[in-house]
C-alpha cells in the first residue's frame, strides 16, 4: 500500500477516507492477477489483466475497479464468445458477448493493422468493446512501438495515446463507459488535452473485497482428506 511519506511517489499523497485504500502498482498487479485467473481468464490473458490495471493504476486511474466491473460483467459466461475475431478488417466478437478488452488489447499488439495504418485512414472498428478504457495500456504500446500517436475514439469523446506514452483526451470520460464501439487510429498528428496523471486511486475495500473473492476461486477447499494428511505421519518426539 501507497504510504503518506512514500519516497517513491511524487507529490503530495492524500490519506484515503475511511473504506478506501492506496495500492501500489505492483500490488494492484498482483491482485488483478489473481483475480482474473480466479475468474476463468488463461494465465496470459490474467497477466495481461494485471499489466492493464497495473498502467492506469500508475497515472492516478482506477484500473482495478475496471478490472472488477469486468469480471462481474462476463461471470458465468462463455468465454469464447468474447474472443475477437478478425472480420473483414474489423475486430467483432465470435459470440453475442461483446469483446474482452484484455483479449482485444492483446490481439491488437500481436497485428500490424494499426501502426501500418496511413494517415486518412478511416481506422479500425471494434465493436462492441466491454469496459474500453482497459485497452488503453495496449495502446500505448502499440504507439510507443511505432513512433506514433494512437487515436481511439467513440460516440462521446476519444483518448490519445503518444509514442512518448503521454495520455490525452477524454480518459476520465471513457472510465465511465460500460460498452462502445471504438475506432482506432495512427496518425502523426494526433493530438489532445493532456490528462492530468494524479497520485496512486483510492480504491474502496469493497473492491478488493470482491477481486480477492474471485482470486481465492483458485485455492483448492479443504477436504477431510486433506485434513487428515495434514502434518507429520508420525511424532518426532524421542
Amino acid at each position: 500500500m501507497v504510504e503518506p511519506n512514500d519516497p517513491t511517489v511524487s507529490g503530495t499523497v492524500v490519506p484515503p477516507a475511511a473504506g478506501a485504500v492506496q495500492l501500489s502498482r505492483n500490488e494492484t498487479e498482483s491482485l488483478c492477477l489473481k483475480a482474473a485467473r480466479g475468474a476463468g481468464m488463461s494465465w496470459g490473458l490474467a497477466e495481461e489483466a494485471g499489466f492493464a490495471a497495473g498502467w492506469l493504476s500508475a497515472r492516478g486511474i482506477d484500473g482495478a475497479s475496471a478490472i472488477l466491473a469486468q469480471l462481474d460483467r462476463v461471470d458465468g459466461l462463455d468465454r469464447s464468445a468474447m474472443r475477437p475475431v478478425l472480420v473483414d478488417g474489423a475486430w467483432r466478437a465470435n459470440g453475442v458477448a461483446p469483446i474482452c478488452p484484455i483479449w482485444l488489447g492483446a490481439a491488437l499488439s500481436d497485428f500490424t493493422q494499426i501502426a501500418e495504418s496511413g494517415q486518412g485512414d478511416p481506422g479500425i472498428s471494434c465493436a462492441p468493446v466491454s469496459r474500453p478504457l482497459l485497452i488503453l495500456p495496449f495502446l500505448s504500446g502499440i504507439a510507443k512501438a511505432a513512433r506514433r500517436s494512437v487515436r481511439a475514439e467513440w460516440q462521446g469523446g476519444a483518448v490519445v495515446l503518444s509514442a512518448d506514452g503521454d495520455v490525452g483526451g477524454d480518459v476520465v470520460k471513457l472510465a465511465s463507459v460500460a460498452e462502445a464501439e471504438l475506432t482506432i487510429s495512427c496518425a502523426e498528428d494526433a493530438t489532445a488535452v493532456p490528462f492530468d496523471k494524479g497520485p496512486a486511486p483510492v480504491i474502496a475495500k469493497a473492491t478488493i473485497s470482491a477481486l480477492s473473492a474471485y482470486a481465492m476461486r483458485t485455492t483448492v477447499p479443504a477436504s477431510d482428506a486433506s485434513r487428515a494428511d495434514a502434518g507429520a505421519a508420525e511424532s518426532d518426539n524421542d
